[in-house]
């Protein structure tokens, strides 16, 4: 009954703080609303140490979108919400499984939400007990309610201003709402998810189990040895040919002059093949250390190779990365060549934790756990950032031709670029910027965004 409770005042609330209204300070105010529920529907001894960091998670995510209300902080948020749900009631569940977990909670809606006495204690409610509050605990109440409301009413004109209802509201946005906070409060209070991925979750270890180590300490089977070999051979063919790609790559980068759009072009065409070739060697390293190559004592070769490989990759991206910014000196900083940065990073958190995989003889499982909690911080991080003014912050200092139209846009630089810029401007360009300012400072409270709200002229 309390879950219940929670889902129907939730609907409610959803659709008063999104009716006629753009998603705004509202998604915010449902976000911390959604939370609420979540805590209020599960065991308190499931609220672990990784729900209070998801939760911490949220309130960044959800300020964030307050104050941008950008796609970037909506995901954020979304993400943080899905985690919180699926660590809250199944705080044993390894991160891998939380999208496979949440697409089932939300696809299964469908199937689960029509069987009323799955979720809805319908049977033996009608009692003679369920009629007796119905009449001393909501109609006697509202009925007096009603009388005083219409009598306060006669009496003010402000009072009645506040409880004034409009006959010409719409229905079908109205019906389209409730339909949809129903359908979120309802994966969120009423979450399931399938036996088969608990099966799958019991086998997901950061560690190889006990008894798989005590297995190999049999006598190798006939094919370990060509494994191995395959192995060693292959990570020495890669190593070579890293090296001399590398090389040849620093040769053609930084030994010759770029002259006019050569510099973009180089980049373009190569930097996003870089990173996905040190994505590449990361697979390679979990195909091959997969297993019984993990504890081999002839595998010192290998081992070597692999962590040589690794290093050469890790000088790649830095390479990379200072090709980036030769070509950021060059044409100023731009949202694209700050995602660089940003996958380059990544690439490197990845070769980090596959060195630690191979060192401490760690599972998949754990290199690929450990990228998605680092992708996931990326994002709650990144949402919070105000990269339209560092973009533009960093042009006006470094850029002898300044960009004007690539900095109008940009969505968030307005106080800076009024301050430095759109002031001298002429009025062509200075009224069109403080209209669309002033519009969105007019927009309904729960549709605002708070950037807007602090700008002054």
């Amino acid at each position: 009954m309390k879950k219940n409770l929670v889902l129907f005042v939730g609907v409610v609330l959803f659709v008063i703080l999104f009716y006629n209204r753009e998603p705004g300070l509202n998604f915010s105010l449902f976000a911390l609303l959604a939370w609420l529920a979540i805590v209020l529907t599960t065991k308190k001894e499931n609220h672990r140490s990784t729900f209070w960091w998801l939760t911490a998670a949220l309130g960044l995510a959800t300020g964030a979108f307050a104050w941008y209300g950008d796609p970037v902080s909506f995901l954020a948020v979304f993400a943080s919400l899905v985690a919180l749900t699926c660590k809250a009631h199944q705080p044993v569940m390894h991160v891998l499984l939380v999208p496979f977990a949440a697409a089932v909670n939300f696809i299964s809606f469908i199937f689960r939400a029509p069987v009323l006495t799955g979720w809805l204690p319908v049977t033996g409610i009608f009692t003679a007990a369920f009629y007796k509050k119905a009449i001393y605990y909501f109609l006697i109440p509202a009925v007096l309610a009603a009388i005083f409301l219409t009598i306060y009413s006669s009496s003010s004109d402000l009072f009645q201003s506040f409880f004034y209802i409009n006959w010409n509201a719409d229905f079908l946005q109205i019906g389209f709402l409730t339909a949809l906070g129903f359908f979120l409060m309802f994966c969120l209070v009423h979450y399931w998810s399938p036996s088969q991925l608990f099966l799958v979750n019991n086998r997901l270890n950061d560690h190889f189990q006990e008894a798989y180590r005590l297995s190999l300490q049999g006598p190798q089977q006939p094919d370990d040895g060509f494994y191995r070999k395959s192995a060693e051979i292959s990570f020495i063919l890669l190593n070579i040919l890293v090296l001399f790609f590398i090389i040849t790559y620093c040769i053609e980068q930084f030994g010759n002059a770029n002259r006019g759009g050569s510099l973009s072009s180089a980049l373009h065409e190569r930097v996003y093949l870089l990173i996905f070739s040190i994505a590449m060697a990361i697979l390679v390293i979990m195909v091959f250390f997969k297993g019984r190559l993990n504890f081999d004592i002839r595998a010192r070769l290998l081992r070597n190779s692999a962590y040589a490989w690794i290093l050469l990759n890790l000088f790649l991206a830095g390479v990379v990365a200072l090709k980036n910014n030769q070509y950021i000196e060059a044409y100023g900083l731009t949202f694209k060549r700050i995602g660089v940065h940003i996958f380059i990073l990544l690439c490197i958190a990845g070769l980090m934790f596959t060195i630690l995989k191979i060192k401490n003889r760690k599972t998949n499982t754990y290199l690929a756990g450990r990228m998605l909690w680092t992708f996931y911080a990326t994002l709650v991080i990144g949402c919070v950032v105000n990269w339209s003014w560092i973009v533009t912050k960093y042009n006006l200092e470094h850029q002898q031709s300044f960009d004007i139209d690539y900095a109008l846009s940009l969505p968030y630089n307005r106080q800076l670029l009024y301050n430095t810029k759109i002031r001298q401007e002429t009025p062509d360009k200075k009224t069109p910027f403080i209209q669309h300012i002033e519009a969105e400072q007019k927009r309904p409270l729960l549709s605002k965004t708070l950037y807007y709200q602090f700008i002054k002229f």
